[in-house]
Formats: structure tokens, sequence, C-alpha cells
């Protein structure tokens, strides 16, 4: 299967990263925030103090049709039926925000080229704050009382006649289970709290997603060879979709735990 997709006025932003589509043509740029110095030697006193753990801390920030000083809130523009590159979305204003060629997402199957299904009026965000990647062992998980071993199945790691280990001959025990590496994904734990009174809430800050689209439909091409499916407004909506909270334009969650990946 094959299908096109067709961006207007979209933009991701990672740190370091942007991309920018319009009318179907992408760009990608790079912005380092890295700065090149002279290295500079260190005494025996300076590297004795020098402490330090591997793994890598991720935080991230992505930004579609959204504003990220104002919590995800949509890129507001004039909002005209119709008009294209006004400089953002239109709000929920109904029909007209509805035939509004801005913050528009359109996808066309190969074997249906006069078909698209368009994305209307809609923005998004996600940011995640430090989540951390490093190696480990299995014999590291822990959970409350004991670790994986109390549910560990020795018969997921022998083949079909039940006795030949996958692992080696004699390696299907927790002994060597313990001892295989992993990479292992941690989020400390943490806690919100929800006033009833007010609505508001605070603490959910791990991860905060706001997905939003007025609406979405099947839109065809006004004339065969003509591809402008994705500009059409005559079916409105038969779908839309808000993630939020009562707070911003993003939802608040707040987790913690591990996650191992092993066997590689």
């Amino acid at each position: 299967m094959k299908m096109r997709i067709h961006g207007l006025l979209s933009s991701l932003t990672v740190t370091g990263v942007g991309i920018y589509s319009a009318a179907g043509l992408s760009l990608l740029f790079f912005t380092p925030s890295l700065h090149a110095v002279d290295l500079q030697p260190l005494s025996d006193d300076e590297m004795g103090s020098v402490t330090g753990q591997e793994g890598v801390l991720v935080s991230l920030e992505y930004y579609y049709n959204s504003n990220p000083a104002t919590n995800g809130d949509a890129l507001l523009g004039s909002g005209s039926a119709g008009t294209l590159g006004d400089g953002g979305c239109s709000g929920p204003n109904g029909s007209s925000s509805l035939a509004d060629m801005d913050c528009r997402l359109a996808i066309q199957l190969e074997n249906r080229s006069d078909e698209w299904l368009v994305i209307k009026n809609g923005y998004a965000s996600i940011v995640v704050n430090r989540l951390s990647l490093d190696a480990s062992t299995l014999g590291e998980s822990v959970a409350t009382g004991a670790g994986y071993s109390t549910f560990f199945n020795q018969g997921k790691f022998e083949a079909v006649d039940g006795t030949t280990c996958l692992l080696g001959a004699g390696n299907c025990n927790t002994g060597y289970i313990d001892n295989m590496p992993a990479v292992r994904t941690h989020y400390p734990e943490t806690a919100g709290s929800y006033n009833p009174g007010d609505g508001t809430s605070t603490g959910y800050n791990d991860v905060r997603l706001g997905i939003y689209y007025e609406g979405m439909a099947i839109e065809f091409n006004s004339a065969p060879g003509v591809q402008d499916g994705w500009q059409q407004n005559v079916n409105g909506s038969f779908l839309g979709l808000n993630i939020a909270d009562n707070n911003s334009a993003q939802a608040g969650i707040a987790f913690g735990g591990n996650f191992y990946m092993y066997g590689f």
C-alpha cells in the first residue's frame, strides 16, 4: 500500500531539530545546542573530583500547529473560509474553520487517487520530561517484595520439545537470566493532585499531551486529474477529537517505574 501525506503550515520542533512543511514541501534543519570550545587539560585533583554514570537522559517537546508559549494552544490565524497561508488555525468556529485551508493534514491512498482523508483545523503537542535510558541486567529488576523470578516461566525459553534450552544447555534458569544484559527505561515515581473545587490539578508533568482536530472527512477531487481533494470541504466532518484538561490544551500525566528490554 502506498500513500501520500499532505501537510499545511505544520511545524515540528524537537530540541535541536526542526521540520517545516507547506503544500507538500518539507524542509529539515538542525540547530545544535552544543558549543565547541578549546579542550583544556585537567589536573589530578580535578580528575579525582569527576563523577558520572552511564546512561542517556531524554527530554523532548513536539508542537504541531501549536504554541509552546501557551502550553500547546493553537497557532491562530485569521480563520477565513477557504483561504491558505493566513498564519495559523481558526479556533473552533464551525463551518468557517472547517473550510479554512490552514492546519490541515490529508492522507491519499495510491489506489484511490481521487479520495483523501482530511483532518481539518487540527493541532497537537507532546512534552516528555527527563526519561532515562541506561544499561542494566535483569537481575536488577525488582518489584515490590520480589523480582521477576516470582513469575519467571522457564518454558518460554525452551524449544517445542520442552527440554532443549534455546539460550544454551543449562541456561534456562533464573541464575543465567539474572545476568542477561538489558536496556532499562526508567521514570522516577511522581505524583499529582486534583482539586475538585476549581477543577485544577498540579504535579502531572512527566508527560503532557494535547491533541485537537475539529473535523475529519473523506473528500474527493473536484474533477478527474485535479489533485485538490485535500482542499475540499464538501462533506464537512464525521469525527472530531480533543485531548486536554482543565489547566490547558495539554493533558498532564504522572507515572513512574522501569521497563527492561532484553534478548538482543
